[in-house]
């Protein structure tokens, strides 16, 4: 069953706000929501859960007691930490938001280290917390680290960026920013969704900055990152980096909608497609007529409810962005 916090009628919009996506972080959740307040006691926060078994989802919700700033949403499985990041790119730009910070649940990201990355932000700027610039450093030793390294050397030269750290989701948004990328663009899954968006901000015109932190492995539980994500995740930067080839490509921002999910009723619905004309009816011309279907037919837009999964084109498109 899906579950969402209320929200609080009447009281002004924060700024800010907080982002982190679990699975089976019962040891966690709490102390690293606790910490977040502490750090940044003006901001919302907001907890994805992608229906974790371990009572992670029960947790979260005694703390929406303690914390009135506190959303949490509750998926039906997992699906994803990328679609988990774009549920929360989307949530804030529904919401109002001026500023969004993400981070792992895990602890290898350091609540008390979000002060030194929102110094750093600024319109049109994203932030990145690195282990790799000058004054960064990681906990992880051996093959973890020679991985880690050359992921981002790697990703680093495929995509001609100068940023030491690609792949760490502790990161600080202009959410104005975010109002112009093609998100419908940015569909890889695991760690390498986080590589696309880099990519994209860049072609936006979007100033990249890196603050030095200190990575730390985590505390409590285990790793949830496949082995087969790797190689996923090399594929996806062999694609984007093929991408950088194709001087045509389509960087129209996203449709904004604000229309209710025809599965679950959450209104974070993100675009798939645009839509249009279809590749026949380009080469069809005046030939192809309204209404028509098959080949030199109008195809409407595809959105995806990012709490659900579903696919749907909304009845009602309120094209606010």
């Amino acid at each position: 069953m899906l579950e969402a916090r209320a929200e609080d009628g009447g009281s002004a919009r924060p700024k800010l706000l907080v982002f982190t996506t679990c699975y089976n972080e019962r040891d966690n959740i709490a102390p690293l929501i606790d910490q977040i307040a502490a750090a940044v006691p003006a901001a919302d926060i907001l907890v994805v859960d992608d229906n974790s078994p371990d009572g992670t989802w029960q947790i979260i919700q005694s703390k929406s007691e303690q914390y009135p700033q506190l959303r949490s949403v509750m998926r039906p499985r997992k699906l994803g930490i990328g679609s988990a990041h774009k549920y929360a790119l989307f949530y804030a730009m529904r919401e109002g938001y001026a500023t969004l910070v993400t981070m792992d649940a895990d602890f290898s990201h350091d609540p008390a280290e979000i002060p030194a990355l929102l110094q750093a932000h600024d319109k049109n700027v994203f932030v990145t917390g690195s282990r790799y610039c000058p004054g960064g450093s990681s906990d992880y030793t051996g093959m973890r680290d020679v991985v880690s390294r050359i992921g981002n050397v790697l990703a680093r030269l495929a995509l001609n960026l100068e940023l030491r750290e690609l792949t760490t989701y502790f990161r600080v948004f202009d959410v104005a920013s975010i109002r112009r990328l093609p998100l419908r663009h940015v569909s890889a899954s695991g760690y390498s969704y986080g590589v696309q968006l880099i990519y994209y901000l860049r072609k936006t015109g979007v100033e990249l900055r890196e603050v030095p932190i200190h990575f730390v492995d985590r505390k409590g539980g285990s790793s949830k990152m496949p082995r087969v994500q790797i190689l996923i995740s090399a594929v996806d930067l062999l694609v984007l980096a093929l991408r950088r080839l194709n001087l045509f490509r389509d960087l129209e921002p996203d449709t904004i909608v604000d229309c209710a999910c025809a599965g679950c009723g959450d209104r974070v619905l993100a675009m798939k497609s645009m839509g249009g004309k279809s590749m026949g009816a380009k080469f069809m011309g005046a030939r192809s007529r309204p209404g028509a279907t098959g080949r030199g037919a109008d195809t409407p837009p595809v959105f995806v409810c990012l709490r659900c999964g579903l696919q749907q084109t909304p009845p009602n498109l309120s094209a606010g962005r």
